[in-house]
C-alpha cells in the first residue's frame, strides 16, 4: 500500500512538474501563445483583397537572418543561407544606400561592401532591403541607383523593397521590384473592435491606391493581416525561443502557414 502510495505521490509531482513548466512558459512566451489560438478579432470588416504588384521573388526557404548590416556578419553566414535582411538608408548627396539600423546609430558603410563578400562567396540568397528613409524626396533616385545595384550583383528576382510608405514603391514596383509594405505599428490584440476596424481601412485605402507585392509587419500582427487581407504574402519577424513548448508550436505553426513567406529570425552566428 504504501508502495503504491509513493509511485502515485511520484507521478504526480512529475505532472505537477510538468503543468508547472508549460504554464510558465506560456506565460513567459504569451505572445507566441496568443498567435496559436483561434483568431478573434472583432473589427466589422469583411475580408479584403487587392489588385497586387505581383512580381517573382525567388525563395528558396522560409527562414531568413535579421540586420545582416555589416561585413564582419554576412562573414559568419553561412553561405547557402535563404536570405537575410538589411536595414537601408538613402544618401542623396552621395547618391548610395548606407547601412545601419537607427538614425542615432550612424554608419558611412555602403551596401556595396556587403554585397562585395555576397559575390566574393557566391551566395545566392534573396535579400530584404527595409527602407528606412524612402519618401517623394528620393523615391526617383534610389530608384535608379536600385537598378544599377541589381544589375551589377545579378539580384534580379532576389530583392524585397520595404517601405512604410507605400506611395513610394509603386515606382519600384513598375521596374520589377518585389515590394512590401510595412504595416503602421500597432498590437490588434490590445485594439478594441473599431479601433481595429479603422486600422484595417487605413491599410485597404493605402492598398486601392498603392499596390504591392506583400505585407510585412511583426508576428503578433500577422494573424490579423492573414484575417483581413488573405490575398497577399506575409512577411513578418520573430525571436528565436529554444527549449520552449510555446516556441515550438508557434514556430511550427509560421512555417506551415503558406501564406506567410519570410520570417526573419535575430542573427545568432
Amino acid at each position: 500500500m504504501k508502495k503504491n502510495s509513493f509511485l502515485l505521490n511520484k507521478y504526480t509531482v512529475t505532472v505537477f512538474i510538468l503543468l508547472a513548466y508549460f504554464a510558465g512558459d506560456v506565460w513567459l512566451h504569451k505572445g507566441m501563445a496568443r498567435i496559436l489560438l483561434p483568431a478573434s478579432f472583432a473589427g466589422e470588416r469583411k475580408q479584403v483583397n487587392f489588385v497586387n504588384c505581383e512580381r517573382q521573388l525567388k525563395i528558396r526557404g522560409k527562414n531568413w537572418v535579421k540586420a545582416v548590416n555589416t561585413t564582419e556578419r554576412i562573414v559568419k553566414l553561412p553561405a547557402d543561407v535563404a536570405g537575410f535582411e538589411m536595414d537601408v538608408y538613402f544618401d542623396t548627396s552621395k547618391n548610395c544606400l548606407l547601412l545601419y539600423h537607427d538614425s542615432t546609430e550612424y554608419s558611412t558603410l555602403r551596401i556595396e561592401a556587403v554585397l562585395d563578400v555576397y559575390r566574393a562567396r557566391k551566395m545566392t540568397a534573396s535579400l530584404w532591403l527595409d527602407f528606412k528613409n524612402l519618401s517623394a524626396a528620393n523615391e526617383r533616385q534610389s530608384l535608379q541607383y536600385m537598378i544599377q545595384l541589381r544589375q551589377q550583383y545579378a539580384l534580379r528576382d532576389k530583392m524585397i523593397i520595404e517601405s512604410s510608405h507605400p506611395e513610394c514603391l509603386r515606382y519600384f514596383c513598375d521596374s520589377s521590384f518585389f515590394t512590401s509594405y510595412y504595416v503602421p505599428f500597432f498590437n490588434p490584440y490590445q485594439l478594441a473592435g473599431p479601433a481595429q476596424s479603422a486600422t484595417v481601412d487605413t491599410i485597404a485605402s493605402n492598398l486601392k491606391r498603392y499596390p504591392v507585392s506583400a505585407l510585412s509587419g511583426y508576428y503578433f500582427q500577422y494573424p490579423f493581416l492573414k484575417k483581413y487581407f488573405p490575398s497577399l504574402p506575409i512577411l513578418t519577424w520573430a525571436d528565436n525561443s529554444k527549449f520552449s513548448i510555446a516556441g515550438y508550436c508557434f514556430d511550427k505553426k509560421l512555417q506551415d502557414d503558406g501564406q506567410l513567406k519570410v520570417v526573419l529570425h535575430p542573427f545568432n552566428y
